[in-house]
């Protein structure tokens, strides 16, 4: 009897050590993971509007640094800059709108999207009232532009076409911030501009023309996205996903926490109009994908622009040779989208 009861109080003593020992050692591969090296990303975004918000989330919510990244942020005015960054490797990483990507990859460069977070044109012609009060006062006048061979350049060519208008008659003036852009209309400098909210909510308290609204289009189009180089995609994609997951983690947080998101994107937008903030938040929060997928008809549609503008290759071009959704796919067999409901 005696022997019995020695047996179990040493099965429940090893039992206890065992437990101990487990324990200390996962705490053990946390704190070393905690302490292990971050890994240094830099990352481009394009400007004040409202698109560029994960980004700025993933980056001021340590979600990069819970993947592992030390993350810095990159102001970078215009797609064709950013993807210049990209393949010199100055970026790891850069939000941009499809255009300049494709466009990039259609002249040799290895680019590749691997998410987009907004599938819908988000952007408003506007113009001076006192110069321009029908699309056709554009002839003759100037307009203001990121630069050529951007996206604003593909919706303002666009427009131009469906309105009839030689290209030729409009000359076109690169000023890369959006909020020059905004007061140089205002001021008269300029005749017309393209703005995304919130410029384009605060340009109606200056009584702009409104010239057109992409935003109310049901075509898709690849407004905001992720794109990396493919060879750090081939050699590093554990890197990639891990950046692709804390995008993930805050495209979530911009669609269901107000209370987070805001001051942030006050922060970038460089707003202080709690009404307009308050109103992009709501606009953009509706907009983001979830999943960020990249839509094959989106690419399509910037492929047959830049056809139009002389890339002969285009033409043949095939959509899903620009961009790359396996990464998502993977998040999601791994039920990452299933863990932030």
């Amino acid at each position: 009897m005696r022997s019995k009861r020695i047996i179990f109080i040493l099965r429940k003593y090893f039992a206890i050590l065992f437990a101990l020992l487990f324990v200390l050692a996962r705490q053990a591969a946390v704190d070393g993971a905690q302490s292990a090296p971050l890994t240094k990303i830099t990352a481009g975004y394009g400007g004040e509007l409202g698109y560029q918000a994960p980004l700025w989330i993933a980056h001021e919510l340590k979600f990069f640094a819970r993947h592992g990244m030390s993350s810095e942020l990159v102001r970078i005015a215009g797609g064709s800059r950013s993807t210049s960054a990209l393949l010199s490797n100055a970026l790891q990483l850069s939000q941009s709108a499809g255009v300049a990507p494709v466009q990039a990859s259609l002249a040799g460069g290895d680019l590749v999207i691997i998410a987009t977070s907004t599938n819908r044109a988000t952007v408003s012609i506007v113009g001076q009232p006192k110069t321009v009060k029908k699309p056709q006062d554009l002839v003759g006048k100037t307009v203001g532009l990121v630069g050529r061979g951007e996206m604003n350049e593909f919706f303002f060519l666009n427009a131009l076409e469906r309105w009839g208008i030689d290209p030729k008659s409009v000359t076109f003036v690169a000023i890369p911030g959006t909020q020059p852009r905004l007061a140089a209309v205002v001021a008269g400098t300029i005749d017309a501009t393209i703005l995304a909210p919130p410029f384009s909510f605060e340009a109606e308290k200056y009584n702009l023309t409104p010239l057109a609204d992409f935003a109310t289009g049901s075509d898709s189009f690849p407004q905001s996205g992720l794109v990396v180089r493919k060879e750090l995609l081939r050699t590093n994609r554990d890197l990639v996903k891990r950046m692709l997951t804390s995008y993930v983690e805050a495209i979530h947080v911009l669609k269901t926490d107000a209370e987070k998101s805001l001051p942030i994107m006050k922060k970038y937008m460089r707003i202080t109009d709690d009404v307009i903030a308050k109103r992009s938040y709501e606009y953009y929060s509706k907009l983001f994908s979830l999943p960020p997928l990249t839509d094959e008809k989106g690419v399509d549609v910037v492929l047959k622009f830049l056809a139009t503008q002389g890339m002969a290759n285009a033409r043949n071009a095939k959509a899903d040779d620009f961009f790359d959704n396996s990464l998502l796919a993977e998040l999601q067999r791994e039920g990452v989208f299933a863990r932030l409901k």
